[in-house]
């Protein structure tokens, strides 16, 4: 027995188009980061004491670091993007539920209605 959408739930061609619209400014962004950390040179200096050192290797983690969550927010906003096209957009992977409004607003890439992110971060935590 399939589920039906409340009205309240579903969201409007309108506001789909508002929602795609936002993810493609999201992925062009995340892009955007993304091509700023490569062009970022970090010159390894030949003179330096180890703090020098210490402080390049850190900033080569956070870069890493930032490059890694801008290609995770860049497959989030894709995955949303092909739900939209397969007519899938805005229910959660798991129950099945549409995901409340509220939160697609907030975050156009959720996966998960609240409780089941819930569950999720309490199973793997």
């Amino acid at each position: 027995m399939a589920i039906k959408k409340t009205t309240k739930d579903a969201l409007t061609a309108t506001e789909l188009k508002e929602i795609k619209k936002h993810l493609l400014t999201l992925k062009e962004e995340a892009a955007a980061r993304l091509k700023d950390k490569k062009d970022m040179d970090m010159p390894e200096a030949e003179v330096g004491d180890d703090i020098d050192n210490a402080t390049r290797s850190l900033d080569k983690e956070i870069l890493f670091e930032l490059s890694g969550n801008a290609h995770n927010t860049i497959e989030q906003i894709e995955a949303a993007l092909r739900k939209m096209d397969k007519g899938i957009y805005g229910t959660c992977e798991i129950c099945r539920q549409p995901i409340p409004k509220k939160r697609i607003k907030a975050l156009p890439f959720a996966r998960y209605c609240i409780n089941c992110q819930h569950s999720t971060e309490h199973s793997h935590g």
